[in-house]
C-alpha cells in the first residue's frame, strides 16, 4: 500500500497511538450501540504507557504518510504469545491496514512460538472476520464482568481450612509455577508486574498452594487478572477478596471469566458483578480452552 509503513512502536508514538486505540474502540462500541470500555484519550495513552512497561519491544504501528493510523501489541511468553490491542483509525478502516498489521504482529511472534492467542469482543463482526481469515479459531466463549463502583463485597467462605494472604517475594516461584499451569507457559515478568505494581493473593491449605489471583488498579479502574484454584469455592473467595483489596466499592472493576463456568459466573453475579461484554477466546495454532476453575 503506497505510503504505508509498518514499524516497531517507540516512546514517541504513545500520544498518537493512544489516540488511535481510543477512537477505534470507542467508535466500534458506539456503532454497535454499546457503552465504550475506554472512555477518554488520556486513559488510552496511559494504557499504552503501561504496555511499554510490560512489553517494551512488543509494540507495532502502521504509519501512513508520517501519521500513525494503527497500533498492535505482541506479548511473548515462552511457547505462547498473545496479541492485543489491535486498533485501526476508523478513517482508514476497510483498506487492509488491520490485516497487514496483524500479519506483521504474527510474523514478529516468530516461528518458534506454536500458539498465538487473543481475546475478541464478540459484537465486532469485522474484527472477528479478520481473525478467522488469518487462521485464528474460536476456542471458548468469555464474559467480561463488571462490578460497578459503590458495591460492597463480602467474600464467601472458601471452606476446607483454606487461608488467603498477600503473596510475598519468596512466594514468587510458586505463583509463577501455578500460573504456568493455568496459562500454559511461564510468565515471570507478568507475575513480577503484579507483585510490584498490583496485588497478588495466594490460597493455602496448610503449606500447600491451592490457588492464586492477580489484580491491579489502573487508569481509574481496577482489574482482576489471571487466577486459578483447585476448586470453585476457593477461586470465588480469591477473586472477591482481591476485588476488595484493589478498589471494589471505589472504582469500577472488570475481569474476564469462562462463560461456561456456571459456578464462577453465578457466584460473581450473586456478589454484584454484571455482564459488560461477551467475548471470544481465540487461538492460532494448538490450544485448548482455559480450565474451568480459572479466570483471565
Amino acid at each position: 500500500m503506497p505510503g504505508l509503513t509498518l514499524r516497531p512502536a517507540t516512546d514517541r508514538d504513545v500520544e498518537r497511538a493512544g489516540d488511535v486505540n481510543f477512537v477505534a474502540f470507542y467508535h466500534a462500541a458506539l456503532t454497535h450501540g454499546l457503552r465504550p470500555a475506554v472512555t477518554s484519550p488520556a486513559d488510552s495513552r496511559r494504557y499504552l504507557r503501561h504496555l511499554f512497561a510490560v512489553d517494551p519491544l512488543g509494540g507495532m504501528v502502521a504509519e501512513e504518510d508520517g501519521e500513525v493510523v494503527a497500533v498492535g501489541w505482541v506479548h511473548r511468553r515462552g511457547p505462547v504469545a498473545t496479541i492485543g490491542p489491535l486498533a485501526v483509525d476508523p478513517r482508514v478502516q476497510g483498506r487492509g491496514i488491520g490485516r497487514q498489521l496483524l500479519e506483521r504482529c504474527i510474523e514478529a511472534v516468530g516461528s518458534g512460538v506454536p500458539q498465538v492467542r487473543l481475546v475478541q469482543e464478540s459484537y465486532n463482526t469485522a474484527s472477528l472476520g479478520l481473525y478467522l481469515r488469518t487462521g485464528f479459531r474460536i476456542v471458548a466463549p468469555l464474559l467480561e464482568l463488571e462490578l460497578p463502583a459503590g458495591v460492597a463485597l463480602v467474600p464467601p467462605d472458601p471452606g476446607g481450612a483454606v487461608t488467603v494472604r498477600a503473596a510475598r517475594s519468596d512466594d514468587r516461584p510458586r505463583v509463577v509455577a501455578r500460573d504456568a499451569r493455568a496459562f500454559g507457559a511461564e510468565r515471570p515478568q507478568s507475575v513480577n508486574l503484579y507483585l510490584e505494581r498490583g496485588r497478588v493473593l495466594i490460597a493455602e491449605r496448610g503449606t500447600t498452594l491451592v490457588g492464586y489471583a492477580l489484580g491491579i488498579a489502573f487508569q481509574g479502574m481496577a482489574y482482576l487478572g489471571s487466577a486459578s484454584a483447585d476448586d470453585a469455592d476457593v477461586l470465588l473467595h480469591l477473586l472477591s477478596t482481591l476485588a476488595v483489596e484493589v478498589g471494589a466499592g471505589e472504582a469500577v472493576l472488570r475481569t474476564h471469566v469462562p462463560a461456561t463456568d456456571r459456578r464462577l459466573v453465578g457466584g460473581l453475579t450473586q456478589l454484584g458483578f454484571r455482564v459488560f461484554r461477551a467475548a471470544h477466546y481465540m487461538v492460532r495454532g494448538g490450544g485448548t480452552p482455559p480450565p474451568p476453575t480459572s479466570a483471565a
